[in-house]
């Protein structure tokens, strides 16, 4: 009699401790018990190994579970109804309202048996594991994100940032939230403006003093104009890179250095378009026009990734960290010029980075 006590009390604990362990499990994502066993937490680490088989574990818990359960029941009946009464209310309450975490007492009992259970899934899990693909998907059925439109994951990117515990880099949590806002920007809203570029004319020598000239802008980069800088709508014939005059000395014109390809882009295209340009023509420079194939600006691939990254990217031979403050600056300054001398104004000595 008192060896079918003790073993009414063994089946009745195993049961309690398997339905524990079964919460305990549940209660961290896997990838987060993965993690913390990377950073040598022993607890985690003993957790993970057990953790690991996932569906077989599920499968063996609830075979386990519902066979005692089912023991424990038919034993209790016939022998004290109120016996069975207490085993059902304990089994329930266990299920529906138990609540047990990795970090609290009942992570430690689950990493106390974690060798035990560890052996055991070693043991059934070939037995098992066919099953256990089987009854994986409806079992574990994905449950819906609640993320409908692009405007929730930018909620979601932003809230992720005030965490207590976030983990993310607030570096890549701004790259993550431009990444996918830059693709509504218009060209037009983020080119630089045609006043503000500076225009070199084909014709005109290459030597130092230009080199000088460029130089001084702060920028790397400059549209190559067939006639003068000043025409309203001017014909592009090339691209020139201030890095191909740096140490030149001979007495070649500007059309003659500069790269002949030249690629445009309306202003209404968005910013995505115009990665897939400079992607498809392995070229940095986009000449922006309007409806009416009239110049109204330039786009530079770096003022696209600069969208993306949420700050300046500036090359080696930029000679400003704001280059477009320094168009700006410079577009002033021919304004006072202007007023002082009543004449015309040269093209304001800016350009594209």
């Amino acid at each position: 009699m008192e060896l079918m006590k003790f073993l009414y009390v063994l089946l009745v604990l195993a049961l309690i401790r398997n339905i524990m362990l079964y919460k305990t499990y549940h209660s961290v994502p896997l990838l987060e018990l993965k993690r913390r066993a990377r950073q040598r937490d022993k607890r985690a680490s003993g957790l993970y190994k057990v953790a690991a088989y996932d569906s077989v574990l599920d499968l063996l818990q609830w075979l386990f579970c519902a066979s005692v359960g089912a023991v424990l029941l038919i034993w209790s009946a016939r022998t004290d109804w109120w016996l069975a009464a207490a085993v059902v209310v304990v089994a329930a309450w266990l299920v529906v309202w138990g609540k047990f975490s990795a970090d609290g007492w009942g992570g430690a009992l689950a990493g106390l048996f974690a060798p035990f259970d560890e052996l055991i899934l070693s043991i059934f899990s070939p037995l098992l594991s066919p099953l256990a693909k089987l009854l994986a998907p409806g079992r574990r059925a994905p449950s819906h994100t609640g993320l409908y439109e692009k405007r929730d994951v930018l909620e979601f990117i932003k809230q992720q940032k005030d965490q207590t515990d976030n983990r993310v880099p607030e570096s890549d949590l701004l790259i993550a939230f431009n990444a996918m806002q830059f693709g509504d920007k218009q060209v037009g809203r983020v080119m630089t403006p045609r006043r503000q570029v500076k225009l070199v004319k084909g014709n005109e020598l290459a030597g130092p003093i230009l080199t000088d000239e460029l130089h001084n802008t702060g920028f790397s980069r400059f549209p190559v104009v067939a006639d003068s800088a000043k025409a309203a709508s001017p014909k592009i014939i090339g691209t020139l890179y201030l890095s191909q005059l740096i140490g030149y000395d001979g007495n070649a014109k500007v059309k003659e250095l500069a790269d002949k390809n030249v690629y445009f882009i309306n202003e209404d295209n968005n910013l995505r378009q115009a990665l897939n340009a400079f992607l498809k023509t392995h070229h940095h420079l986009l000449i922006v026009v309007n409806s009416f194939e009239e110049m109204v600006g330039v786009l530079s691939l770096e003022d696209v990734l600069e969208q993306i990254l949420g700050k300046q990217i500036v090359d080696e031979f930029d000679n400003y960290e704001n280059l477009r403050a320094v168009a700006a600056d410079a577009a002033k300054h021919d304004h006072t010029d202007h007023k002082e001398t009543h004449t015309e104004p040269p093209a304001a000595p800016a350009s594209v980075n």
